[in-house]
């Protein structure tokens, strides 16, 4: 899939969200910060649209420097909310983070129980697990929000699965993706979409797999 109408699309969004935080400290000087930004508004999010994402049990490691299994360990049969940054980005990679933070708080004592968020570095050579974890916390990152690294190969494994693979790591496209992995039911959003948005995706497949009543 060609991600060149994309780019053009987010610089907007990417301009709007800027824009959300413009006049507030630098997130390196004021790691509270994220707690208190505003979400953005809802006219002209990113409509989700659905996908087919076929993953491997890739082999990983996490924030606290664990090895892990994509699947088994982190997925771990709950709903995930997906991204993908890398912590040396100033523009792009924090204003995800912040909408992931408040996507955290959105979804309140779902996550870890039903749903967990997972963030994919993009640059796992200087992406250690502990620049990940210390990353993190700069959002607040709490359990249930699961950061990974691993070799280059891993990692182009798994962005390739999500359709986030770019040759060149800088550009990668901002990208989240909702999804019940047992099922195999995804929603993919290209660009900004708002923590509400996020938040109901993926409260919805926590109640579709109530409905049939399948818990995990």
């Amino acid at each position: 899939m060609s991600i060149a109408p994309f780019r053009r699309a987010s610089a907007c969004a990417v301009a709007a969200w800027l824009g959300a935080f413009a006049g507030a400290p630098a997130l390196a000087a004021d790691p509270h910060h994220q707690h208190h930004a505003p979400a953005p508004a809802a006219a002209g999010s990113p409509v989700g649209e659905a996908v087919q994402v076929r993953l491997n049990d890739t082999a990983l490691t996490d924030q606290f420097g664990r090895a892990v299994r994509l699947k088994t360990d982190v997925m771990a049969d709950r709903i995930v909310v997906v991204d993908f940054v890398y912590t040396h980005c100033t523009t792009i990679c924090p204003v995800a983070s912040a909408l992931l933070q408040q996507t955290q708080e959105q979804l309140g004592d779902s996550i870890e129980r039903d749903v967990r968020l997972v963030t994919v570095t993009v640059d796992p050579v200087r992406d250690t697990p502990a620049r990940l974890k210390a990353y993190g916390a700069r959002f607040g990152s709490g359990p249930g929000w699961v950061w990974l690294t691993g070799s280059k190969p891993q990692i182009d494994e798994v962005t390739q699965a999500f359709g986030a693979w770019t040759p060149n790591f800088e550009n990668h496209p901002p990208v989240v993706l909702v999804g019940d992995p047992k099922h195999g039911k995804w929603v993919r959003f290209y660009g900004f979409p708002s923590p509400r948005q996020l938040a109901a995706a993926a409260r919805e497949l926590v109640a579709a797999r109530a409905k049939t009543g399948v818990a995990g």
